[in-house]
């Protein structure tokens, strides 16, 4: 596989041109269920895509149905379904866990010995001038209150969030973490009120901040480093209550660095509650609430998280 830089669109205008490649932005949107959107005119093909990918489980899911990074994985199955030669993937591996995008680089590299060419973009791996986040210390009391909570999306068999009970009373982190499609996201909305529970009761303290995963949703449209933007924003609000979901997904290592050392800052005065697979989140939360199957199965702090769990427990997990 080709790394090309974003920062430079010259860089990645030129190689395509020179291979011919398809670009596969992934936060196009796609409508309808993944069965239609993968398969395409050819049903063995087809097949053969969702083996190569294991997507298998998501065939009867609607696209919106499915979490950020189980996105990730269909938009990059309906790319190959045209059997291109060569693909720009842009962030492919923004919203994967360690383990997908592990088990992705591996299929990609699959492809490329299939006389697929594969090149991609990685904002991570970028240079440059690292930003300077400001931080407002925040007003009130922020607090909020989960009570045996089930959702299930529309016309889906399986809950996606299921009899999980939380409550966070004042200010700290508290990192949400799980596998993609584990129910983090949909636990957030929820919390956000963007969807309503079908059991379960939930209170604030006031209305949220809330940061979606996909920063083509939020605010700062036309800025050129648009979760930079968004990230300063959240920091300067006064808000005492705040729901992010994979803050960091799309920053370069400098940012990182820096927006991790103003959340920390910012922690002091407010609720803030993160879903995310960043090890250096984890690293500095007051709190880790694992989930799985739309499940909680731990909550505290993140020295008993690593005492207890098998793969975060070796430094090799952290990098």
């Amino acid at each position: 596989m080709h790394w090309l830089s974003s920062e430079d669109t010259r860089d990645v205008e030129e190689w395509m041109a020179s291979v011919g490649a398809k670009a596969v932005r992934l936060d196009e949107p796609l409508a309808g269920r993944v069965a239609s959107l993968v398969i395409g005119d050819d049903a063995l093909q087809g097949s053969e895509v969702v083996a190569l990918l294991q997507i298998d489980h998501l065939m009867n899911k609607r696209f919106d149905e499915c979490s950020s990074g189980e996105r990730q994985l269909v938009r990059i199955a309906h790319a190959l379904t045209n059997r291109p030669q060569a693909l720009v993937l842009f962030e492919p591996f923004r919203h994967l866990d360690r383990y997908r995008r592990e088990h992705l680089t591996m299929l990609l590299e699959r492809l490329a010995k299939l006389n697929v060419k594969i090149a991609y973009t990685e904002r991570a791996r970028e240079t440059g001038t690292p930003p300077s986040f400001s931080v407002i210390s925040s007003r009130g009391e922020g607090t909020i209150d989960v009570r045996d909570v089930s959702y299930r999306h529309p016309l889906q068999p399986v809950y996606a969030v299921e009899h999980v009970t939380f409550a966070s009373d004042g200010p700290g982190l508290t990192a949400f973490i799980g596998s993609n499609g584990s129910g983090k996201s949909t636990l957030l909305e929820l919390m956000a009120k963007s969807v309503r529970p079908l059991q379960g009761k939930l209170k604030r303290s006031s209305r949220p901040v809330y940061l979606p995963p996909e920063e083509e949703y939020g605010p700062f449209p036309d800025a050129p480093k648009r979760r930079v933007e968004q990230l300063k924003a959240v920091l300067v609000s006064e808000a005492p209550l705040f729901l992010l979901d994979e803050p960091t997904v799309g920053l370069t290592d400098q940012e990182r660095a820096g927006f991790l050392n103003a959340l920390v800052e910012k922690s002091r005065t407010a609720c803030l509650i993160c879903a995310t697979h960043d090890a250096a989140i984890l690293a500095a939360a007051d709190r880790i609430v694992a989930l799985s199957n739309g499940r909680v199965v731990f909550d505290g702090t993140y020295e008993l998280f690593l005492e207890r769990s098998m793969v975060w427990s070796h430094s090799s997990s952290l990098s």
